[in-house]
C-alpha cells in the first residue's frame, strides 16, 4: 500500500528564503527585458503552485501583491494580506519572520495567558521555534476566520486596491479577536 505524502510542519528558512530569492530573481529578469511572455508563465506557474498548496509561492504572491507588478499584477493590499496569511499558516518559516510585526501583540497575549507552560508542553514550543509554532498557529485561525482559500483568492478579478490604514487595522483588529481561539486551540 502507498503510504500518504505528509505536508512537512514547517518549511526550513533557508530553503524557503533560497528559493523566494531565486523566483523573484527570475521574475524580475524578466520584468526588467520587458518580456511579456516569460512574466505571465512565470506568474500562472506562481498562481498554479500557490493553489496547490505551496507556501514559497504563496509569500511571493503575496510580494508581488503588496506594490503590484508592472501591468500584469496590479498593488492589492487585501490579496497581499491574504497570501501571506496563508504562507504563514502553512508554515512558511521566512514569511512568519515577515509578517511577525503584525503578530507581536497576539504572541505577547498567548505568552502571558496563565496556561501558557501548557500550550509550550502541548505544543512542544521551546526557545528555537517559538515564533514559528506561535505565528503558524495564528494564521491558521486567521485564515479559518477569514475563510481563506487559494483558490477563492485566484478567482477573483485583479484590481486595483491599495493600502489605507483602515486595511491594516481590519486585520490587526481581526488578530486581535482571535487571540482566544488560538489560546483554546493550543490547549486543546
Amino acid at each position: 500500500m502507498d503510504r500518504l505524502y505528509k505536508r512537512p510542519e514547517f518549511v526550513d528558512y533557508d530553503e524557503a528564503y533560497s528559493t523566494f530569492a531565486k523566483v523573484r530573481k527570475d521574475i524580475n529578469n524578466a520584468i526588467t527585458q520587458e518580456n511579456k511572455e516569460e512574466i505571465a508563465k512565470n506568474l500562472k506557474d506562481l498562481k498554479l503552485g500557490a493553489c496547490q498548496g505551496n507556501p514559497i509561492y504563496m509569500d511571493l504572491l503575496a510580494y508581488y501583491y503588496k506594490n503590484g507588478t508592472w501591468d500584469l499584477i496590479p498593488e492589492d493590499y487585501d490579496k497581499y494580506m491574504q497570501w501571506e496569511i496563508l504562507s504563514c499558516a502553512r508554515g512558511n518559516t521566512y514569511a512568519i519572520e515577515k509578517f511577525q510585526f503584525l503578530l507581536n501583540n497576539a504572541f505577547e497575549v498567548i505568552m502571558s495567558n496563565e496556561n501558557y507552560k501548557t500550550i509550550e508542553y502541548k505544543n512542544d514550543i521551546d526557545e528555537n521555534n517559538i515564533l514559528y509554532v506561535l505565528g503558524k498557529n495564528i494564521c491558521k485561525i486567521l485564515a479559518k476566520e477569514l475563510e481563506l482559500f487559494p483558490i477563492d483568492i485566484i478567482a477573483k478579478k485583479d484590481v486595483l486596491n491599495k493600502y489605507t490604514q483602515d486595511k491594516f487595522i481590519f486585520y490587526r483588529k481581526k488578530i486581535d479577536e482571535i487571540v482566544p481561539k488560538v489560546i483554546e486551540f493550543m490547549l486543546s
